[in-house]
């Protein structure tokens, strides 16, 4: 493969992949907004923030919740490259 054949199928991988997380990601966490299993409920009941407040347990949920899901699909996106 050459270098521009090679440069477009990695941009095409890293595209689909961005799109698809962050269409996932957002689908998730606003359709488990109220459900007391959804994603970030299921994470908010952190003892070591439980007195902070509940915009820093709410903001804690979210990051730890991007942090694990955006790691995965960096993995994938990776793996899909080589």
């Amino acid at each position: 493969m050459n270098g521009i054949s090679s440069e477009r199928a990695i941009r095409s991988v890293v595209a689909t992949a961005v799109k698809t997380y962050t269409n996932a990601f957002s689908e998730r966490h606003l359709s488990g907004l109220n459900d007391p299993d959804g994603t970030i409920n299921m994470k908010i009941n952190n003892i070591f923030i439980a007195e902070l407040g509940p915009e820093i347990q709410y903001f804690s949920a979210l990051s730890r919740s991007l942090d694990s899901s955006l790691g995965n699909m960096l993995e994938t996106m990776a793996i899909q490259i080589a």
